[in-house]
């Protein structure tokens, strides 16, 4: 375990608290890694100052985690945000790791879940570079592969919603290839543009673990869209 690399975990957020909290409890309870091998980004699209103290509370006093930091600020009032947003924490996490466990703040741990054998992958397989641990969508085009005798699916350029923003294992080779977020459009469109980039060129695939649910190992808890 001491071999194993220190990895960011990052959560983008925007006033729902009560998700949030949730969120941070069930990572932080049932991740399993070591818990000095990572440190927590916190990038907030300019809730009230309520809402951090909250976030920070759960995070540092009751769970014990490392926050290694964090804005809370909107940047350009009255458009879409959170690209910018999601942007500062992306290229800050990449100054603490290579790799990334990426979650909006909508998005509960379910169970013990163990991602050392990922982050293995990510570190030994030079042409991967992201791995999804979210909801499998009907009609993703995929291709079965194995390693570290592990089955996973591969996502083909051709299957729709390949990139996804549930949660996810990133690699800094992903940003690298495929770049930043756009900025001023809101989260879908973003989601959409990431995935039509993925599917518009070579470079790092997109795995997913075989073997956990169809739903995923994380339950969207979020109902409320936090951009108008």
């Amino acid at each position: 375990m001491t071999d194993l690399p220190t990895i960011a975990i990052v959560m983008v957020t925007y006033k729902r608290t009560r998700e949030a909290l949730i969120t941070v409890k069930s990572v932080c309870e049932n991740l399993v890694y070591p818990r000095e091998k990572r440190g927590w980004i916190i990038s907030d699209d300019g809730s009230p100052a309520e809402h951090m103290d909250a976030i920070f509370h759960e995070l540092m006093d009751v769970q014990q985690e490392v926050l290694w930091t964090h804005h809370s600020e909107k940047w350009f009032p009255g458009t879409y945000n959170c690209g910018r947003g999601w942007n500062w924490a992306l290229s800050t996490a990449h100054q603490y790791s290579d790799i990334i466990l990426w979650l909006e703040d909508d998005w509960q741990l379910t169970r013990p879940f163990d991602i050392t054998p990922f982050v293995q992958l990510l570190l030994e397989r030079k042409d991967i570079g992201l791995v999804r641990l979210g909801h499998l969508a009907v009609g993703n085009n995929v291709e079965i592969v194995g390693y570290g005798g592990i089955h996973y699916l591969k996502y083909l350029r051709t299957s729709h919603y390949a990139y996804s923003g549930n949660p996810l294992l990133r690699h800094i080779r992903f940003m690298n290839t495929y770049g930043m977020f756009a900025e001023e459009r809101n989260p879908g469109e973003i989601e959409l543009d990431y995935d039509a980039r993925f599917a518009a060129q070579e470079g790092p695939d997109i795995w997913r673990p075989a073997d956990i649910p169809g739903w995923g190992v994380f339950g969207h808890i979020g109902t409320e869209k936090t951009f108008k």
